[in-house]
């Protein structure tokens, strides 16, 4: 069984929420493995087989293998879209260490649904106190959005899988995992840099191509700088500055809608903050650049652009307070960036929808309080030079 803290529920409630919600059946998972859903993690103990009242929805499954001195494994996960009342059948894989749907029959998971009564106290129950914040942080992904950004092995990992051209790549591979432990996100938690897999000694070390495994990647839509055919110099100028014609090129391309965009921006936040990939926190980051410096859609998309703020305001809520600082890149680029982003809201002079302005400047304020950030300086990167 999980070990929870989660308040008591009504007995009638929970009988609507057992038939309703979504159950999760995992199987033979190794005692004292972290496992968690979502905002909540548990510690596997000997009767445990899944998690049921699962409400309808985007949820975020991962887990942690824990060795014998209590040394968490880098995290592993994967992301699903459940249905109301579905049973999903999942098993712990013993020589990979994944939960994995390898060998799971229809004959299985049929037994398994005829027999879900009797596995009800081994099934860990669904916190809904953490649910309201959850539904904050993914209002906006769909089982498109999910379908299409899961990587194609269904497995979200923290420490990107690798393949090489070279039969030495294992060793490298094991180096490059041993030389990223130390550059870590979260507390035993490690990720291959560009330096850690390109840098080998090649006195000691033959020589190899290391990349990537394709199928273990999530596939976010590339972000690159667009502007349209013929422009001139001053005009390509233009739109490496305002983002405007990138964001209209991506919505087009990409997007049925502008709250698919919206979705993918969530998801590589919550891949980052819950799965912990670094990939995913880089995309995040292109997204929130490429949207903060879009004068001229802010005209076009209003609507759009306030959820961006709502969508911004819940996720940094759940950040500390010095981790873009002192954990990531030693400098803070958000602040750079939502300057861009104010500083296009306090010269609208009318131009822009005013409850989208007034809607971003009382965010700013709220990120003055929250962070002490101070958007009335400049950054230097765009302070005026002297040129003798």
């Amino acid at each position: 069984m999980i070990t929870t803290t989660s308040k008591s529920m009504d007995p009638e409630l929970a009988k609507k929420l057992f038939h309703e919600g979504a159950t999760l059946v995992i199987l033979d998972v190794p005692q004292g493995t972290e496992f968690g859903i979502d905002y909540n993690s548990w510690t596997v103990g000997p009767k445990f087989k899944g998690v049921k009242m699962i409400p309808p929805g985007f949820h975020f499954v991962f887990y942690s293998v824990v060795s014998k001195d209590k040394k968490a494994s880098p995290r592993t996960g994967f992301l699903h879209f459940f249905k109301q009342k579905e049973l999903v059948v999942r098993r712990w894989d013993k020589s990979l260490e994944v939960i994995s749907s390898e060998g799971i029959l229809s004959e299985d998971e049929d037994r398994l649904r005829i027999s879900l009564m009797d596995l009800d106290s081994s099934l860990g129950a669904y916190p809904y106190e953490s649910l309201k914040k959850w539904v904050s942080l993914s209002n906006y992904v769909t089982e498109e959005i999910v379908a299409t950004v899961r990587p194609h092995n269904g497995c979200v990992s923290s420490v990107t899988q690798v393949r090489s051209d070279d039969v030495h790549s294992e060793k490298l591979q094991k180096e490059s995992t041993q030389e990223s432990s130390s550059e870590q996100l979260f507390a035993g938690v490690g990720y291959f840099t560009a330096e850690s897999i390109n840098s080998t000694d090649s006195q000691s070390t033959p020589q190899c191509t290391l990349q990537a495994e394709p199928d273990s990647v999530l596939r976010f839509h590339l972000v690159s700088t667009k502007y349209p055919k013929d422009s001139t110099p001053a005009q390509i100028s233009h739109h490496c500055m305002d983002f405007s014609f990138t964001l209209e090129e991506m919505l087009k391309r990409y997007f049925t809608s502008e709250d698919e965009l919206l979705g993918e921006l969530q998801l590589a936040f919550l891949c980052f903050l819950q799965g912990q990939v670094y990939d995913a926190f880089e995309h995040w980051k292109s997204l929130v650049q490429l949207l903060c410096s879009c004068e001229e859609a802010m005209k076009c998309h209003p609507k759009f652009f306030s959820n961006l703020i709502s969508v911004l305001h819940f996720q940094l809520k759940e950040i500390p307070k010095d981790f873009f600082v002192d954990i990531v890149s030693r400098k803070n680029f958000l602040t750079t960036t939502l300057q861009i982003f104010f500083s296009i809201l306090e010269a609208s002079n009318g131009s822009l929808d005013a409850s989208l302005v007034k809607k971003g400047l009382k965010f700013q304020d709220s990120l003055n309080k929250q962070f002490k950030w101070d958007f009335s300086v400049e950054p230097d990167e765009y302070a005026p030079t002297v040129v003798d």
